[in-house]
């Protein structure tokens, strides 16, 4: 690579950490370090950028012990460079057959999960991944595959908020061929993963099998290409977001669509509009269902049904459309969150992160139907994600007596269409938000300073 190319690599991740203002000089950033060639990489270029560095390490007790020997290099490295390192080891593969997730997606919950719980713990506000533009072509080139959303079109964020911490990839922006240049003329070693050879992964065909073919075949630029289509998307992303919650607020209701309002919207906007509603009910709607939902609203009979899928109809009256749940909802799972951390449940992410009440100005503004804070005092067992049951029973925020679940639907004006597919956050046995509605008094925050625990619920594709 030689001094001046070694020196364009750093001034590149500089200019990407300024670009999204990622972390300011001098700042405490914790890097997730795996022992491969992108994690030493980001390790070495971030000393070199004067950030005080700390490392994490998760062994997922894998590959033949191979992963037990990442660790212990890992712990090498660190040690060499005066880096402190926080490791730990689970039995990821045994833990993801208890869960309904593949390996992957839990062993990918599971890393992040510790990245956030290791941040808060030592204070630090900044979690660094490794991920870099190969990685983001690959994203975006799987999803097209797989058929995606615009807003997965949008691939890796450069930032975003996980629990306490905000996480960054400074590598985003520099290819696999450039970390393997920058390793080389530092003279670093790393750790191969033989994993990234077995083509049972989709990712691993994509990378080594795919994209060589289609850019030998048809364009040697295809990676920057796919990373640049990434980067235009998520800037028209946030605009059209926008434009869509608007449009969603003009024409939904109640459980209710108003055809007229509906029709008058922009395309986009309608698409976006429906993947909106089923997320509400718990349903995921593919490109297919997306446009056979919208031309149902504004074209269909009156009187005339449409299957949005899972168990949730669509019903043309003259001028609206309801939105119905049939048959009661099945889905009798409880699942646990992570505090602080990301979840994956009924089709949302749930993300929790502690905060100072301090930083809140108006509890009004701050909180929304997907947004809330809890008294952290409060919460004093595990927080669990579940549908409603017989009997339920919460006390609403400035009440001092429980209510039934039911009774405070019907009081609230939910519709009954919607009842079994609102989540629940539960403290324990005890309800502590109704999500989109409201928080419990015993768990409501009562006083500007103090602990606060944020509970934010996303879209699964976000």
């Amino acid at each position: 690579m030689g001094f001046r190319m070694a020196t364009q690599f750093i001034d590149r991740v500089q200019d990407t950490i300024r670009a999204h203002n990622m972390a300011a000089p001098g700042d405490r950033v914790l890097a997730a370090v795996s022992g491969g060639p992108d994690s030493v990489c980001l390790l070495h270029v971030l000393l070199e950028l004067g950030f005080a560095v700390e490392a994490a390490h998760l062994d997922h007790q894998t590959r033949d012990g191979e992963s037990a020997a990442d660790a212990e290099f890992t712990r090498g490295l660190c040690e060499k460079l005066g880096v402190p390192l926080h490791a730990t080891s689970r039995p990821i593969a045994a833990e993801a057959e208890q869960s309904p997730l593949s390996f992957e997606e839990y062993a990918r919950n599971a890393r992040y999960a510790f990245l956030t719980a290791t941040a808060q713990a030592q204070g630090i506000s900044i979690i660094a991944t490794g991920h870099h533009a190969d990685d983001q072509a690959e994203t975006v080139l799987m999803r097209v595959l797989r058929g995606t959303s615009p807003g997965g079109l949008a691939g890796i964020p450069p930032v975003r908020v996980s629990g306490t911490a905000r996480i960054i990839r400074p590598l985003i922006a520099v290819y696999r061929r450039d970390i393997l240049a920058y390793l080389s003329e530092h003279e670093l070693s790393y750790r191969t993963d033989k994993s990234n050879a077995d083509y049972c992964y989709l990712r691993n065909k994509v990378r080594n099998l795919l994209i060589p073919e289609l850019a030998t075949a048809y364009n040697p630029g295809l990676p920057e290409a796919l990373a640049r289509l990434a980067e235009v998307q998520r800037a028209e992303n946030e605009l059209l977001d926008e434009a869509a919650s608007d449009f969603l607020e003009r024409c939904f209701s109640a459980g209710r669509i108003d055809r007229g309002a509906f029709t008058s919207g922009a395309l986009a906007c309608q698409r976006r509009a429906i993947v909106a509603i089923g997320w509400r009910y718990g349903v995921e709607c593919p490109f297919d269902r997306v446009e056979a939902a919208r031309a149902f609203i504004m074209e269909g009979a009156t009187g005339a049904s449409c299957d949005l899928g899972g168990g949730v109809t669509l019903r043309n009256s003259r001028d609206r459309t309801d939105v119905l749940t049939g048959a009661p909802r099945t889905d009798d799972r409880v699942i646990a969150l992570a505090v602080p951390g990301e979840t994956p449940a009924f089709g949302r992410v749930f993300r929790v992160r502690e905060i100072d009440a301090r930083v809140i100005k108006s509890l009004m503004r701050y909180c929304s139907p997907t947004r809330q804070v809890l008294d952290a005092d409060a919460v004093t067992e595990p927080l669990f994600v579940r549908f409603r049951r017989p009997g339920d029973r919460f006390i609403p925020y400035g009440m001092s007596g429980t209510k039934k679940l039911q009774d405070y639907f019907v009081d609230a004006g939910v519709p009954a269409t919607e009842r079994d597919s609102i989540p629940l956050l539960a403290c324990g046995d005890k309800i502590a938000w109704v999500v989109g509605y409201a928080v419990a008094t015993p768990f409501a925050v009562k006083k500007d300073e103090g602990r606060i625990l944020e509970v934010e619920v996303v879209d699964a594709t976000e």
